[in-house]
């Protein structure tokens, strides 16, 4: 299946630069190759003087820390021309990774094949386990306890009862061609991480399945970018109650989940549980300033499923989102495919407001999947979503993004006028907490691009020094 894409890859060597400035890591000569070993059980730090690569699962556990320096590299084995291997680079509970990059010099994790031969899923992801509450427990301890990619992968379980739990930091970070659709596994993976850990600046890029997986905890993060992953850009689910700002899912035409993945191919998915535990906390992140841009009417996207919203409720979950933009996906803007998460609306747990929302189909732009939804009606939310200050709009020319569907230098910053540059509101208990950035602009962008000068758009070619 991965194969079917190399074709559109070898068409566009020629990118090498979007809208915005960035550090793609080049370098001009081979750097030494450091192999690290299946475990780190006592604290290690990593040097960018060499590129690092590991043939296995790296497990950092026995309460260690991994400490990486700006500008590091670290790939995996070399997949080119095979399936994916679900090699993981895992944080275990107790243990820290302190990945403080900068914008000059961001730390990469990557995939080992060769420049041009680079795909999705060339290994399992970033994958970090905490001590906060996740909606699950151990059958022998009674203790909260929840183990995500259950197909054969060897990841350790993540959860307890510390909503303060510290993990470490990860700030300028790039994830790249990782998560598994076989294994269930993720760009970046977080496993009842706790609010203590740090997570700023981190772009997920060319994955086989989501971007982000939040699987309960209370960790915060800002300034996210998921781009150009076949499934979710970001997911949420088992009980994760945390607060986010700033988030970008751009979604390309020519990379939608195949197959029976189709399902996850949202701007974000809101879960509740993913692995039939039963439901002892609710999922509810609290996200203001996400921009979902999709594929809009590009040929390439697969229009014909019906899973494909900007936001997808599901499961019996919960949302508070405000000041965010929604525009270019074919089957909805906000989407309910859960009876109870389409109720969740209407009583009050779930928030939707000062939102401006677009979707290839008018009528889509908020609405239910009436072959789940069986007590609210599309009427219903958008009457509701019109009494809570969010508009509706025709054309994604009506939301005056500066360039958002140039697929080959994509500009997702409002033009001068737009009326996203005004109308963000932070009034209540969910979004005037200090986490929060109180600005006046909607989406994740005003007139500053802070995806400058760290991210990479097109890493297939990158010579990272390998």
């Amino acid at each position: 299946m991965k194969n079917i894409y190399i074709t559109f890859f070898s068409l566009c060597l020629c990118l090498s630069l979007f809208s915005c400035k960035k550090n793609d890591g080049e370098l001009s000569g081979n750097k030494p190759i450091a192999k690290l070993p299946g475990e780190i059980r006592a604290d290690r730090a990593l040097s960018s003087d060499s590129v690092y690569t590991f043939e296995t699962s790296v497990l950092v556990t026995n309460n260690a820390v991994l400490t990486i320096a700006p500008g590091t590299v670290i790939k995996s084995r070399n997949t080119a021309g095979g399936e994916g291997r679900s090699d993981f680079f895992i944080i275990d509970r107790g243990a820290k990774i302190i990945a403080e990059g900068t914008k000059e010099q961001p730390i990469v994790f990557t995939s080992g094949s060769p420049a041009s031969q680079r795909q999705h899923g060339d290994w399992g992801g970033l994958y970090i386990a905490g001590n906060a509450p996740v909606s699950a427990y151990d059958e022998n301890t009674g203790m909260p306890s929840l183990t995500i990619a259950p197909r054969g992968a060897n990841v350790p379980p993540g959860g307890g009862e510390d909503p303060a739990d510290n993990s470490g930091v990860l700030k300028y970070v790039r994830i790249e061609f990782a998560g598994i659709s076989s294994v269930d596994s993720y760009g970046l993976t977080c496993v009842g991480v706790g609010s203590g850990t740090v997570i700023e600046n981190v772009q997920v890029s060319y994955t086989q399945t989501s971007g982000f997986g939040f699987f309960g905890g209370t960790v915060n993060a800002r300034n996210l970018i998921a781009f150009n992953t076949r499934g979710a850009g970001f997911l949420y689910t088992n009980g994760y109650n945390g607060n986010q700002q700033f988030l970008l899912s751009y979604k390309h035409p020519y990379f939608a989940a195949p197959g029976s993945f189709i399902y996850t191919c949202d701007g974000i998915l809101v879960l509740n549980d993913i692995v039939n535990n039963p439901i002892e906390r609710n999922t509810r992140p609290v996200i203001s300033n996400l921009t979902v841009i999709g594929p809009y009417n590009n040929p390439g996207y697969n229009d014909m499923q019906p899973w494909n919203a900007a936001i997808n409720m599901n499961y019996n979950s919960n949302i508070a989102l405000r000041n965010s933009i929604l525009m270019g996906m074919p089957k909805g803007g906000l989407k309910f495919s859960d009876d109870m998460a389409a109720m969740h609306l209407l009583d009050g747990s779930t928030e939707f407001s000062y939102n401006m929302a677009h979707s290839n189909n008018f009528t889509d732009a908020y609405t239910v999947d009436m072959s789940y939804v069986y007590s609210v009606d599309t009427t219903a939310v958008i009457e509701y979503a019109e009494s809570h200050n969010n508009t509706r709009h025709q054309s994604p020319d009506d939301i005056a993004l500066a360039d958002p569907f140039n697929f080959q230098l994509p500009n997702t910053l409002p033009r001068a006028g737009s009326a996203a540059l005004t109308g963000a509101n932070f009034s209540g208990s969910d979004f005037d907490k200090v986490f929060f950035n109180k600005v006046n602009y909607r989406g994740a962008f005003g007139t500053i691009n802070w995806m400058d000068g760290w991210t990479n758009f097109y890493p297939v070619t990158t010579n990272y020094g390998f």
